[in-house]
This record gives C-alpha cells, sequence and structure tokens, in this order.
C-alpha cells in the first residue's frame, strides 16, 4: 500500500522507471515498448507483468500466470478507467487539466497524479488515502503510454487454439 506523496520517475529516453514513496523505492519497473508491455518489481522481490488483456484493457498477472489485478477502459476517449482486483476497485479518471488525472473510490478522489508540463519521466502522486502499489503502476501505465494501454494489438491477443480436423478415412 501506498499513502502519502510518491514519485514514478524515469530519465529522459529510458525505460527503466523507479516508485519512490516517502523516501522508499517500492518497486522498479521497465517498460517493453515493442511487446506493449511493462515489467515490475516489487520491494520484497515480487515480479509482475504488465501486459494488454484485449482491447482497452491491461492486466496484472503473477510469475505463475494468475491475474492480481485488471484496469479497464470506460469511456470511449479514454478518460476513465476502472482499476480492479478481488478485493479492491478503484477509477482512474483524467481531469480537465492536462497531465492530471486522479484516482476515485465511489467518485471521490483520493490521490491526485500528475505529469510534468512536457512528458511523463517524472509522475508525482499525492494520495489521501492507502492505495495499492499495483492499482498506482496500472494508472501508470495507462497514464504514461495511454497509446499502448488502449491499442493491444492483435499479435498480442491470445488466439484461440485451433481445433483438430477430423482424420480422413
Amino acid at each position: 500500500m501506498m499513502y502519502g506523496r510518491a514519485e514514478l520517475v524515469s530519465l529522459p529516453m529510458s525505460n527503466r522507471w523507479r516508485l519512490v514513496a516517502n523516501g522508499v523505492e517500492q518497486a522498479q519497473l521497465r517498460r517493453f515498448a515493442r511487446l506493449h508491455i511493462s515489467r515490475m518489481r516489487l520491494a520484497d522481490g515480487t515480479e509482475v507483468v504488465l501486459a494488454p488483456a484485449g482491447h482497452s484493457a491491461v492486466h496484472a498477472v503473477a510469475a505463475d500466470g494468475t491475474e492480481l489485478a485488471r484496469i479497464t477502459r470506460l469511456s470511449w476517449f479514454g478518460r476513465r478507467w476502472e482499476v480492479t482486483s478481488k478485493t479492491w476497485a478503484y477509477e482512474l479518471v483524467s481531469h480537465p487539466r492536462p497531465r492530471r488525472w486522479y484516482v476515485a473510490v465511489g467518485g471521490t478522489p483520493v490521490a491526485d497524479i500528475r505529469g510534468s508540463m512536457f512528458s511523463y519521466n517524472k509522475v508525482k502522486v499525492d494520495a489521501q488515502l492507502g492505495i495499492p502499489i499495483l492499482a498506482l503502476a496500472l494508472a501508470w501505465h495507462v497514464v504514461a503510454r495511454p497509446w499502448e494501454a488502449a491499442a493491444a494489438p492483435a499479435t498480442l491477443i491470445a488466439a484461440a487454439e485451433p481445433i483438430p480436423e477430423p482424420e480422413h478415412r
């Protein structure tokens, strides 16, 4: 859980990010732009992959393949998202001002997310209520890379297994 102030920081043109909350590194993230995924390593060593889960959805998957959480686009233009797991649910909503978002519970903002004037290489978070780091990571994936979250190229969507052809006699 993250409460208070946090920053997601990356050097310009870098695919490596750090989540620092209240002066302590909570997670490291690494984007793989060509695959549209991000890998996250939490401070306790837990590894999670953020990956497209069909059109307009991104899920967080544990090393064993279990889905831990998901963020799903609710609005046509990507200004509202639902962040959910089995134990919590939030909304991610775009603020009218550029590069500003907020996390809400029941329509009430509980955390502000803002990027710098020209980029998302530094994302600041101010949370008035404890927010799971996984929810924050999924929000970051949408805020910093919205086209990756919304596009989910067909090549990354799992195809159904082929149906075997009957044998001819």
